[in-house]
């Protein structure tokens, strides 16, 4: 499989800017190799720009000794990324940014959680979203991504770390690009709605089974002084994992959690920490649909996979049950996504009945190594796995559970309006995690 023969590649403009390391060093070379696998895919590698590049690398130096790696990453202020991106007119933190440095650890036998706290450390440290560790030795390079991946490559390291770059890279960022409709949601259907306080229920519930963990605060990896730069300039506080979502039949619309840098604690959620969205987009924009006299919360970043896959799948008839809750019926007065709602977890599953829930594989021969949260190519890879989906498609499958891995980082799982499914919704999948799902937090696939 070839990279530049599918269909969402495109050719890049690279940088390299930052520290320079001897020619014969192991970091030497592989800058070296790097550099020259960007041209050889087609790639244009400048010595300088004024910020308008697809890739800037920033090598940097990372002291060796005997303190664990996490202690001997620099702090700097202005943080390294910061500097250089403010210094060619690039937006801190951008998914453009990527700091590359020689450790002499070996990084591909690390537990998970280890890999994550020195990737998410040397993130924090220097303002960069994805870093590039590379052994002394030459052997292995490991990417370590703010999602929580950190695949390491131990063959052909210059090659493969330029194709997870550049997939990287040729996704573009969409999580911010949302349009909020005021006024859009009378105040007295949304104050009916009952779909927040089951997406409450449902983030209580997967905290208990350990499908949510505590958010991370950004002062676990920086010192207060840097914490309280990052979060008055560039509003950084913390890190909340996971997203819930339930199709509300009765507003025609879907509710999804909001962002967790609105400090939103998916495990203790709050019934005004859900944002209301229609399922389709407009002009390329997401649209917010504000309750009267509501300033909502912006959208947790997987809004984009969300409607994505709502907007691919079949659709149902519903109509109202006697106690008021909406249920199939052929008949049915409310047409609706076949998938009433879903979660997504940072987990890593080793076995799942596939008699409750069906596992759909990811789609690497067109999306070989997975995309970040919040870009497009995301929303295309959540449409497509949808759109393969047996129980999704098939209505002779009685299957109401949906699950797939999201490369590197974790899964979604979806149910589905098929009869039988629970009245209260999230509860029936919850379940099937609970009974029928093998799944830890403390290990998650880094497939090559």
């Amino acid at each position: 499989m070839k990279l530049d023969e599918l269909p969402w590649w495109r050719p890049l403009v690279v940088q390299f800017t930052g520290q320079a390391h001897p020619d014969d060093s192991a970091m030497g070379v592989f800058v070296r190799q790097l550099g020259a696998a960007f041209e050889e895919q087609g790639h244009t590698v400048v010595e300088s720009s004024n910020g308008d590049v697809d890739l800037l690398l920033i090598t940097t130096h990372i002291p060796p000794g005997t303190a664990p790696l996490s202690e001997r990453v620099p702090e700097q202020r202005p943080p390294l990324s910061a500097r250089v991106c403010a210094e060619l007119g690039l937006r801190v933190g951008s998914r453009h940014t990527v700091v590359i440095a020689q450790v002499p650890e070996v990084l591909a036998d690390l537990r998970h959680t280890e890999a994550v706290e020195i990737g998410r450390t040397v993130m924090a440290r220097t303002a960069a979203p994805r870093v590039v560790l590379v052994n002394r030795n030459g052997h292995e390079a490991t990417l370590f991504t703010l999602e929580g991946g950190h695949p390491t490559e131990t063959e052909h390291l210059a090659d493969r770390i330029r194709d997870r770059l550049v997939t990287a890279a040729c996704a573009r960022d969409v999580g911010d690009r949302y349009k909020v409709l005021r006024d859009a949601v009378p105040a007295a259907a949304w104050a009916e709605s009952p779909t927040p306080g089951h997406l409450a229920a449902a983030g209580r519930r997967m905290g208990d089974l350990g499908l949510l963990s505590e958010p991370v605060r950004i002062d676990r990896y920086v010192s207060d002084t840097l914490a309280s730069l990052y979060r008055e300039y560039m509003g950084w506080k913390r890190l909340s994992e996971g997203m819930l979502f339930l199709y509300d039949p009765g507003l025609d619309a879907v509710v999804v959690t909001a962002s967790g840098s609105w400090d939103v604690d998916k495990r203790a959620l709050r019934e005004d920490e859900v944002t209301i969205l229609h399922t389709q987009t407009r002009d390329g924009h997401l649209r917010v649909l504000a309750p009267e006299g509501v300033a909502p919360k912006g959208p947790s970043v997987e809004a984009w996979e969300v409607c994505a896959l709502l907007s691919a799948v079949p659709t149902v008839r519903l109509s109202r049950s006697p106690s008021g809750n909406w249920e199939p019926d052929p008949e049915g007065d409310r047409t609706a996504p076949i998938i009433r709602g879903g979660v997504h977890a940072h987990v890593g599953v080793s076995w799942a009945d596939a008699t409750v829930i069906e596992s759909v594989e990811p789609n690497r021969e067109l999306y070989p190594y997975g995309f970040g949260c919040g870009t497009d190519l995301m929303a295309d890879v959540a449409a497509d796995t949808v759109a393969r989906s047996r129980a999704v498609t098939d209505p002779e499958d009685v299957r109401r559970y949906v699950r797939w891995p999201m490369l590197y980082h974790g899964e979604m799982a979806v149910e589905l309006w098929k009869p039988g499914l629970p009245a209260q919704p999230l509860t029936g999948l919850l379940d099937a995690y609970a009974r029928a799902v093998r799944y830890t937090p403390d290990h998650v696939d880094q497939p090559l």
